[in-house]
């Protein structure tokens, strides 16, 4: 937590911060508490009536102290800001959202948070659920008959309770539910009348600790055997590292079972760093979708083992369809738990993989497991020959006179304002190339959103920063100007709370993703694909970011950076401030496509 000096204008008045908290009075109180004692030290919210009870709790009964209030500007936000806390620490953060509107604000982060399967607390209100106790109009429509419905195809769990009691008692489930693997949001809905009720006696909190007793989802003897019998005999083993642990413990396990075997490893842009991108053994540049490198080491493999890999099925279909190949020719072990959260209406699961052993078992544990049994063995000795070589694509970059700035220069001067030890990136665009990551700790690097939706950013890079304020690692999100346009005031809660963390934005002017799916289509049409931008350019006008960043509390440096001979001054200014006054800064750097960017330089 922060020192009381540091939000002092969040403090209650006419209370002392550290005398002992007041009796409980109201079943607010008691709900508040147990939060308080499930080790959710945060809440995010946006204030509405329909929980001005629990408001009134976390400030008035519990100091706005464990948890502690992250004032929002909307909905998606508070889950967003939960769902890049998430990502760092793997543990749940609250947040709270007013009635029916509320959710229905928030829905598309629940989606997010739910395809990235990180865990979360969210608090919902409804009410009065007692007709006779409504006000006229607004508790109308602010009440629904099963508000749970709306979200419930992706959460985990939801409930909501009819007594304090049952509260208590669903805050503890909810919290057991959304830590254990895998993980998602869940959704507890407060009746508003019994937040409101007076207490005539003091009410018996569960033992917290005896139901966050959690599952550990090891492999069996049997499973282990079978894994180190295939590697034994592997000319060609291949790990495909996908949802892994942030510990360091689990990053030292996964480097040393790769180089006990020799395989050769792929990681994935779309998750957190699981692997050291220059390791020798990192085969692959790592991409949001298949290259054509990693479907040539499919191919080539003998032995697949997929650490919860995000969407096997299609990883291996991609890979094999250039042969004709229906299936693998490898034998293909798949680590997961993630079926127990597939469902009819959300396919993020992808299609059934074809796999010889499917283990039902946390990744890193199967990894723990296979280097203990593989202790005081020999290192493995493969055959992968020349393609173990790594071959990165040649990077778009500039040298020209030009000037302009490619999403490698920008790579390139992140990386030279901060040394990769010191950085965590959190976010990366589309328009950023696996060859440009240097991951060489669990932080160095977050994936993406979950669930492809945008104005995610911001709020994840305001979660993510807030869990790493103290950890001695600039947290940086790279965001596109859609993106950010989208949800720039989620910023806001970074400035007004002091949360370090630098945003650049990589800036085409353009939802210019689009722009390369309407050329596919013109000219799958014979149209003209000069007008590929029309409903897409974001530049007339184009929008003022900084002046954008700077009205809601963000410290900016300079206006749009277009020029590469100053983004390195500019960015290493920025890192700078960032370190020295804990704030929020903002850069908004000019990106042009790289399709545009390389076209001006085969013209020099």
């Amino acid at each position: 937590m922060a020192d009381e000096t540091d939000y002092i204008s969040d403090r209650p008045a006419g209370i002392d911060p550290q005398n002992a908290p007041a009796e409980m009075q109201w079943a607010s109180d008691a709900i508040v508490e147990q939060l308080s004692r499930l080790g959710l030290n945060y809440i995010a919210l946006v204030p509405g009536s329909s929980y001005r009870g629990v408001h009134d709790s976390l400030v008035n009964y519990k100091r706005n102290t464990n948890p502690e209030i992250l004032l929002c500007l909307h909905e998606e936000h508070c889950i967003a800001i939960a769902h890049g806390y998430a990502k760092v620490v793997e543990k749940p953060m609250a947040a709270a959202v007013h009635a029916n509107v509320g959710l229905m604000h928030a829905t598309m982060a629940f989606y997010n948070a739910y395809c990235d399967r990180v865990p979360m607390v969210v608090l919902g209100a409804t009410g009065p659920v007692d007709a006779a106790q409504r006000r006229p109009w607004i508790d109308w429509v602010h009440t629904s008959g099963d508000q749970g419905a709306l979200i419930r195809p992706f959460v985990k769990w939801d409930d909501q309770p009819a007594s304090l009691r049952a509260a208590l008692s669903s805050l503890v489930q909810g919290t057991a539910i959304t830590t254990t693997k895998p993980s998602a949001p869940v959704y507890i809905c407060l009746d508003v009348e019994l937040q409101e009720q007076k207490l005539v006696s003091q009410p018996t909190l569960p033992t917290t600790s005896r139901y966050l007793q959690l599952p550990r989802h090891g492999t069996s003897p049997d499973d282990v055997a079978s894994v180190r019998q295939l590697l034994s005999t592997s000319q060609r083993p291949l790990f495909l590292f996908g949802r892994m642990n942030r510990t360091q413990m689990g990053w030292d396990a996964r480097v040393a079972l790769a180089e006990h075997y020799n395989a050769l490893v792929a990681t994935d842009l779309k998750q957190a760093a699981a692997f050291p991108t220059q390791h020798p053994l990192h085969a692959v540049d790592p991409g949001v979708f298949n290259t054509p490198r990693l479907c040539e080491l499919v191919r080539a493999a003998d032995v697949i083992v997929a650490f919860d890999w995000v969407d096997l099925a299609g990883t291996l279909k991609a890979s094999l369809t250039e042969n004709g190949v229906p299936e693998p020719a490898a034998t293909v072990v798949h680590a997961t738990l993630d079926a127990a959260l597939h469902n009819g209406w959300s396919k993020d699961s992808g299609a059934r993989a074809p796999v010889d052993m499917s283990i039902a078992a946390d990744p890193d544990e199967l990894v723990s497991s296979l280097l203990t049994a593989s202790q005081g063995e020999e290192k493995r000795l493969t055959s992968w020959g020349q393609l173990a070589t790594r071959v990165s694509p040649s990077p778009l970059s500039n040298t020209g006179d030009n000037d302009i700035i490619s999403m490698h220069n920008l790579a390139e001067a992140i990386y030279s304002a901060i040394p990769s030890k010191e950085l965590c990136l959190i976010r990366l665009p589309l328009g950023w190339k696996g060859g440009d990551l240097k991951t060489t700790h669990p932080l160095s690097y977050l994936g993406q959103d979950g669930g492809g939706g945008l104005a995610s950013g911001p709020g994840q890079a305001v979660g993510s920063a807030l869990a790493l304020k103290d950890a001695g690692i600039v947290p940086v999100a790279v965001l596109g100007d859609g993106d950010f346009l989208m949800g720039s005031s989620a910023l806001w809660t970074a400035a007004r709370y002091k949360i370090p963390l630098l945003v650049i934005v990589a800036n085409n002017a353009s939802f210019f993703n689009d722009e390369a799916h309407q050329e596919r289509v013109a000219r799958a049409r014979s149209r003209p694909i000069e007008n590929k931008w029309i409903g897409i350019r974001i530049d007339d006008p184009l929008p003022n970011l900084s002046q954008n960043a700077a009205s809601l509390g963000s410290t900016v440096l300079a206006g749009q950076v277009t020029s590469r001979k100053e983004l390195a001054s500019i960015l290493e200014k920025a890192v700078a401030t960032v370190k020295e006054k804990r704030t929020v800064v903002v850069v908004d750097v000019a990106v042009p496509p790289d399709g545009y960017s390389s076209a001006l330089n085969k013209a020099e």
